[in-house]
């Protein structure tokens, strides 16, 4: 359940609210081109659209409803609630509480996220274009066509994330950066000798857009409609829900629930089939994090994709990728299903995992379901390629090259912005030092799962212990309990050496 804001939190909102001002103040015509957030497949983009709506983020910031909500999840910073019906308004935008906690270190980053949520909230006639298609973090990010990407809602926080840096002078500080990022850059670059990179971001679409449809289920699972209403066709239950109503007879026509029955003049689910649905999307958030944490790694033999869900290792055969993106986005699927079938959940629907990836999809909410299709044909374009043994080699090295490069670059992102968070007057601010050895430790891991494969450069080991020294002092001053795993993942990194 959400709930209103303290005073204290009101506060916070106010500092966000001069905050998102001020990043869409930045966002002149010329500035937003020269982020290129449109630039993706097909035509030069126009930034008539995008630039207009960009200057109305900050109006919106003082008209909307804000709640907290404390059960959102936490890979969500906040929600945007809008309701249905031929006339859809915005009923709200929910946060977590840490979205308007104390302190000020992560003040910027929490505008990003509101300017994603803002955007969302944009009207244009009846509808409120701006979706959710792809992330900064994932897979399908830059493969989105302009007249897309613009109604996308993480474009605007790139938008934003790039102007703050250029007017900061701090390249990379609010951008994504990690593995995933790296890697999709260097897969873009072989776009003519693999369709691997095309692949995962259609993977990345479907998934997405299933898991978002499948939540919608949930909410329309619990809905009940009064008898009369219910046998009336010409009813708007049935012009506004019919694609809703569609996965719920295909769930049970599948057996997965019993379906929508009568009952003392109520037609509805019942709650063991409410559960299953609620279950359902529980399923599609473990693929969607799969898909999240892919590591391709291509190799020359074997018949088929594995996936590793202990790592997140994507076993690429190279005679099993001469496939268009569709169709090896299909098998990379048929992989992670195979793969992540312990839980309740999967064994449950892993058997028609794919199906219903794809009937989620095609049911999906009709300007959604409009765009997919249109980056469904365009993925169908691009053409089957078989890469030779030596591209296939060299392009395992260079998604290795992009891991360790990406390593680099944040840590020495890192070794700017620790001093200046040490020296915040707040100590929630300073807190979050004290959780830095835990990510360095899987950045280490990483590197030593890495090495197994082809040896990490002793200069960029070098160079990594000398940023860890450097940083060190300061995380042991901020939570001295780390000195022992920083003095361990020093000797981590001299075994690589």
């Amino acid at each position: 359940m959400s709930r209103a804001l303290t005073a204290a939190e009101q506060k916070v909102l106010e500092a966000l609210t001069v905050r998102v001002e001020r990043i869409v103040a930045l966002g002149t015509a010329a500035e937003l081109a020269g982020t290129t957030v449109l630039s993706g497949p097909g035509p030069a983009p126009d930034y008539t659209v995008f630039h207009r709506r960009f200057a109305l983020l900050a109006r919106r910031m003082r008209e909307v409803r804000f709640v907290v909500r404390e059960d959102l999840p936490e890979t969500m910073g906040a929600s945007t609630v809008i309701s249905s019906g031929p006339v859809p308004s915005v009923l709200e935008i929910q946060l977590r509480p840490a979205m308007v906690g104390p302190g000020t270190r992560a003040l910027t980053t929490r505008a990003l996220t509101l300017v994603h949520e803002l955007s969302h909230s944009l009207p244009e006639g009846l509808t409120h274009p701006v979706k959710d298609y792809a992330y900064r973090t994932g897979w399908a990010w830059g493969h989105l066509p302009a007249v897309l990407a613009q109604d996308n809602a993480d474009t605007y926080a790139e938008a934003a994330a790039l102007l703050v840096e250029r007017d900061e002078k701090t390249w990379g500080r609010y951008q994504v950066l990690g593995r995933v990022a790296a890697q999709r850059g260097r897969l873009v670059k072989r776009a003519r000798t693999t369709t691997l990179g095309a692949a995962l971001a259609w993977l990345d679409i479907l998934v997405n857009r299933a898991w978002v449809r499948a939540n919608d289920c949930t909410g329309f699972a619990r809905l009940t409609f009064g008898e009369a209403k219910w046998n009336t066709p010409e009813w708007s239950v049935w012009k506004q829900h019919a694609r809703l109503l569609g996965v719920e007879c295909g769930l049970a026509a599948r057996g997965f629930i019993a379906g929508r029955s009568l009952r003392a003049g109520v037609a509805g689910l019942s709650a063991g089939d409410q559960a299953v649905v609620d279950e359902l999307f529980t399923y599609l958030g473990e693929l969607k994090n799969a898909v999240d944490r892919i590591d391709p790694l291509p190799v020359e033999h074997g018949d088929r994709i594995d996936y590793d869900p202990a790592t997140g290792a994507l076993r690429l055969p190279r005679t099993v990728v001469n496939r268009g993106p569709l169709e090896l986005a299909d098998l990379v699927l048929d992989a992670l299903i195979a793969a992540t079938g312990t839980t309740s959940a999967a064994r449950r629907f892993g058997a028609q995992a794919r199906e219903l990836v794809h009937t989620l999809v095609n049911e999906d909410r009709p300007e959604e379901r409009e765009a997919v299709a249109a980056l469904r044909t365009g993925f169908a374009a691009v053409p089957a390629v078989q890469p030779t043994a030596d591209q296939w080699a060299t392009l395992a090295i260079e998604l290795q090259a992009a891991v360790l490069e990406d390593v680099r670059t944040r840590w020495e992102g890192l070794r700017v912005s620790v001093p200046e968070v040490a020296a915040m007057p707040e100590e929630v601010d300073r807190k979050v030092l004290g959780d830095l050895a835990g990510s360095f430790t899987k950045d280490v891991d990483l590197l030593h799962a890495l090495n197994g494969r082809v040896p990490v450069p002793s200069p960029l080991v070098t160079g990594l212990t000398g940023l860890l020294d450097g940083m060190t002092p300061y995380l042991v001053k901020a939570d001295g309990r780390q000195r022992p795993e920083l003095a361990k993942l020093r000797g981590r990194l001299g075994e690589l050496l």
